[in-house]
């Protein structure tokens, strides 16, 4: 403020700008409602995979792809199509921005015009079989690929699918072209479930990978924590 009293230019676009992001916050994280059918989702998907034997192969996979179709859907920025079939392949999830997504594409970057998602609900982790065919739709099609999983990828450093993941991001020189796969497993839907935000964790994810360092570095603590409440997160 000038000592007059009146709002500066500064002063006037960041609070504009301020106004924006909590928008853009608000609308991708969870009512208290959507947290509480995710959180059940979550541990839907925990019994399954603590009692493996008990379900059918089938059972499994719709139990992971149905806690990512709710969470990608619920974010509100984009729209889910699910099971699309290529020539060659079938794709889990191809996820594009939705009308209120758009309005927010500086905020989101998910390299090009849409991004894919596989989901393995396997009792090991995903080693570099199913990365490098999940390479191979990939490179196809987009530059952002995500692999759900319940366990995570294989392997850490630049060894099994942890490490093709790296090796297959540095395959181009021109760093426009370059194939992020991402890993999302429990863990991090935890997070989720927890107050933190989706979008949140795939930046975080994309600079780990940029840089060869751990995503951890590069998530903050949500709006709702950094209050000292999770009542719309837990």
């Amino acid at each position: 403020m000038s000592k007059d009293g009146a709002m500066s230019t500064k002063e006037y676009y960041k609070r504009l700008l301020d106004r924006d992001e909590d928008i853009f916050r608000e609308i991708t994280r969870f009512s208290e409602k959507e947290a509480e059918v995710f959180d059940a989702l979550l541990k839907h998907l925990e019994k399954v995979n603590s009692e493996r034997d008990q379900f059918s192969n089938e059972e499994k996979g719709k139990a992971l792809e149905t806690a990512v179709s709710f969470l990608l859907e619920n974010i509100t920025i984009f729209k889910v199509r699910e099971h699309l079939f290529t020539s060659t392949n079938e794709m889990d999830q191809l996820i594009t921005l939705s009308f209120k997504g758009e309005k927010f594409r500086e905020h989101i970057d998910i390299r090009g015009e849409f991004f894919i998602c596989e989901c393995k609900n396997h009792a090991v982790k995903i080693g570099v079989t199913w990365v490098g065919k999940f390479y191979s739709l990939l490179s196809c099609h987009c530059n952002l690929g995500i692999i759900f999983s319940y366990n995570g990828l294989a392997g850490s450093g630049w060894e099994d699918g942890v490490g093709l993941t790296k090796k297959l991001f540095l395959n181009k020189e021109d760093h426009a072209k370059r194939s992020y796969i991402l890993d999302f497993n429990m863990k991090d839907l935890k997070l989720i479930s927890k107050g933190h935000s989706f979008i949140e964790l795939l930046n975080a994810k994309m600079i780990a990978l940029k840089t060869d360092s751990s995503y951890e570095e590069h998530i903050t603590l949500h709006p709702a924590q950094e209050s000292g409440s999770n009542d719309d997160a837990s």
